[in-house]
């Protein structure tokens, strides 16, 4: 094991560590069963990683930027428990989702207050900086909204194009991991390109990330935390049906549109899986992520980060990209 890979682990628990202890102190104390079942799933713990790598390549101690990074991951679930109510999902990360669990009017009204608390968690140990913390958060906030109605308007349209697809992925995934790489910058007290280089490299490993995550759905295996195939039971406009349907020969756009109202779930999966491969899809999949990984690496090797610091960046930009869950 790395120094790299036993740092980032320290900084997962130390992460971990908060939210059981600190994090949710004063969320409504009638909704703190709800919050508490999302906020301690285990997770990977990627965006507020980057917010704490991000602090500390400009010199700030992970106990000054902890609760910034926590708000992004508070944000990150709140989006999580709308977006499973809204996909009607059963399961998050391999266990029961808020709305079974708890209901879908409580699960609405502890996204709800989610949001306020990653606000105030977001500013609470950086009043200096609230200012340029809270536009920069805002207009994440706002992005995320537009990508998932984009998400949404795409369940009607079969025209949906690769572009669409890329903008609306970078929107409702990618500026959250941009903005929690800006956000250590800000804390940091990082110039321009410096903030601009970091926002870069998170935007990008967001970009591979999701791109991932379509590919996983498709062709991972149990230990994924969802149904292999899910995305293709709902017939969602992911990266690999988008390439599928906009690369489709008539006769392939005939055995899609059959697919599409395919009852027998196994027969579904299967068939789109085989289709997929006919096309080439999986390795357009991974040659697209090799391609926005590699972008993340020059755009973090463009800042002013002393060269140590972007090692362990890159490093979790590489465990975003070569994980299998």
């Amino acid at each position: 094991m790395t120094a790299i890979t036993t740092d980032l682990q320290a900084q997962k628990a130390a992460i971990e560590d908060f939210l059981e202890t600190k994090a949710l102190e004063s969320f409504p104390g009638n909704l703190f069963d709800a919050v508490h079942h999302i906020m301690t799933l285990d997770g990977k713990r990627l965006r507020p990683m980057m917010v704490l790598m991000s602090a500390q390549g400009f010199g700030v101690e992970q106990e000054k930027a902890m609760s910034a990074a926590i708000s992004i991951e508070v944000f990150h679930n709140f989006t999580l428990v709308h977006d499973d109510i809204m996909d009607k999902a059963k399961l998050r990360r391999g266990k029961i989702t808020v709305h079974e669990k708890f209901g879908v009017d409580k699960a609405i009204v502890t996204g709800d207050a989610m949001l306020p608390h990653a606000v105030s968690l977001l500013i609470q140990d950086n009043n200096d900086k609230a200012g340029e913390l809270l536009t920069c958060f805002n207009k994440m906030g706002k992005e995320v909204m537009e990508g998932q109605q984009y998400d949404m308007e795409f369940e009607n349209r079969n025209d949906v194009t690769v572009d669409e697809y890329m903008n609306m992925i970078r929107l409702k995934t990618s500026v959250l991991f941009g903005t929690a790489c800006e956000i250590g910058a800000i804390i940091g007290g990082a110039n321009e390109a410096d903030k601009k280089g970091l926002y870069d490299f998170g935007l990008y490993s967001g970009l591979a990330f999701q791109i991932m995550d379509d590919y996983l759905d498709t062709f991972g295996d149990e230990n994924f935390g969802k149904k292999i195939g899910g995305d293709i039971l709902l017939n969602k406009k992911s990266f690999l049906l988008v390439n599928a349907m906009q690369m489709a020969n008539d006769t392939q756009k005939e055995r899609i549109a059959t697919l599409f109202e395919e009852s027998n779930e196994e027969k579904k999966i299967r068939e789109f899986q085989e289709l997929y491969r006919e096309m080439g899809i999986p390795q357009i999949a991974l040659d697209t992520m090799e391609d926005l990984h590699n972008k993340s690496v020059n755009a973090l090797l463009s800042t002013s980060i002393p060269d140590e610091n972007k090692e362990r960046i890159k490093h979790l930009g590489e465990v975003m990209l070569r994980r299998t869950k």
